[in-house]
């Protein structure tokens, strides 16, 4: 497996300017191309607008944003770093890793892990599914794994790589150096008590922990301060950006269709009227170069783009036609393969790129799922969330379902699956456990 574009974790990969330039547009957002390409517009003279200015003037301030940058949570405990970051954690971590040598095994390995953290910072894949998935021989062992998940632990913001809400506590915690009591007594609570905790039974953890009601307040306050999502400090968020749509997807004569929305986007061309200027001029020449690297690359983003997403379409017709509990199992590679592309390619494709279906604006990443395979019956992880998550939205507020619940209402429909599972996906929809949900809408 190729790693030379998505993951080298050496500092001898050189990438040519085209390239360089390839890469960062294809996985921009629509928004953040068409900053780029007003940026463009101002400082190279070989560059120009499609179509009429009074256009371009309407579209300039439809999508001009701030560059002001925010995160929706409350400040946390100030050893940690939570402004946000001007690249993805994926990157971040990348980046962090480069900085020690791995062999070609270990950064496969390490490729798969950091592609399975979500953005909230959280590694929920089981050693098991991740043995099943890196596609190594011999068979990656769990030692391998754990291994390296520390090392990724140990590289980034305290709680990044942790595979539960427990575990992202104690590693912020462990980086707190001291012994004292309330340091020690909320690594007690983020080990056994959070479900006491989340259900304000402070009486209860103070008796079982032994110590003073005051003590165990300090301790919690301190809980309370950490980030409970270290992901999100690299998820950019602009406060006047709104999603627009990349693609559509429609049936048309019984057949359904993708297009793009190129219609409401930026589009440029080369502008030859300076050309003469060239001959002798270096900087001139370097300029020529750009634009037309640019305007080559834009036009490849968009062929790309709309064969990923056709390609992706294809596999879903049972989404387009029944909905969001209908998605079939799929994975980077299988659009891969079938296009003849690298999987990161197809990774940056379907990042901050949407499409407007019957159903709803999807991020195309969405239709990526795990598979879940039970009585020889393949079903998409994202069709399991969606059933779980509406057999709770129709559940009795008063007597909410319990895990063990849900797995027999799953039984009844259909789908057998077994109750840790459940919960699993019941916390990655962020969805309390039914003694928190009673009476709450």
């Amino acid at each position: 497996m190729k790693l030379s574009v998505n993951l080298k974790l050496n500092q001898s990969l050189k990438l040519t300017p085209f390239l360089q330039q390839s890469i960062k547009l294809l996985q921009a957002s629509q928004n953040e191309i068409n900053n780029l390409i007003e940026e463009y517009l101002k400082e190279n003279i070989f560059l120009q607008i499609e179509g009429d200015n009074n256009n371009y003037d309407l579209l300039k301030k439809n999508y001009k944003t701030s560059e002001k940058e925010f995160i929706e949570e409350e400040n946390f405990f100030d050893i940690f770093t939570n402004q946000t970051k001007n690249i993805t954690l994926k990157d971040h971590l990348i980046d962090n890793i480069a900085l020690f040598n791995y062999s070609e095994r270990d950064q496969v390995i390490l490729y798969y892990l950091i592609d399975a953290i979500n953005d909230d910072g959280y590694l929920l894949e089981t050693n098991q599914e991740l043995i099943r998935d890196i596609p190594l021989k011999p068979e990656v062992s769990e030692i391998e794994i754990n291994s390296l998940i520390n090392d990724i632990q140990s590289c980034s913001l305290p709680g990044i790589g942790a595979r539960s809400l427990s575990e992202c506590l104690i590693l912020q915690l462990e980086n707190i150096k001291d012994n004292k009591n309330f340091v020690i007594n909320a690594k007690k609570i983020a080990t056994e008590y959070l479900n006491e905790l989340a259900t304000n039974k402070i009486e209860k953890i103070t008796k079982k922990i032994g110590d003073s009601e005051k003590n165990i307040l300090i301790a919690i306050n301190l809980i309370k301060n950490l980030n409970p999502k270290p992901g999100l400090a690299f998820k950019k968020i602009l406060l006047t950006e709104y999603i627009n749509h990349d693609l559509t997807v429609l049936k048309d004569k019984g057949t359904w269709e993708v297009y793009l929305n190129d219609e409401e986007f930026f589009k440029i061309k080369l502008n030859e009227d300076h050309k003469d200027l060239i001959r002798d001029n270096e900087f001139l020449k370097e300029q020529f170069q750009e634009a037309k690297w640019l305007v080559k690359n834009l036009e490849q983003r968009s062929i790309t783009i709309l064969r990923v997403a056709r390609a992706i379409m294809e596999k879903q017709k049972t989404f387009l036609d029944n909905g969001s509990h209908h998605i079939k199992p799929m994975i980077l590679k299988n659009i891969a393969e079938e296009l003849e592309l690298h999987e990161s390619t197809i990774s940056r494709v379907t990042t901050n790129k949407f499409i407007k279906t019957p159903h709803g604006l999807y991020e195309l990443k969405f239709f990526f799922g795990r598979e879940y395979s039970e009585n020889n019956n393949a079903i998409s992880s994202k069709s399991i969330l969606a059933k779980i998550k509406d057999v709770i939205l129709q559940e009795d507020k008063n007597k909410p379902y319990s895990d063990e619940r849900i797995v027999q209402l799953l039984n009844e429909s259909g789908i057998t699956i077994a109750r840790r599972t459940v919960t699993k996906y019941r916390e990655i929809l962020n969805i309390l456990p039914s003694n928190q949900r009673k009476g709450k809408n």
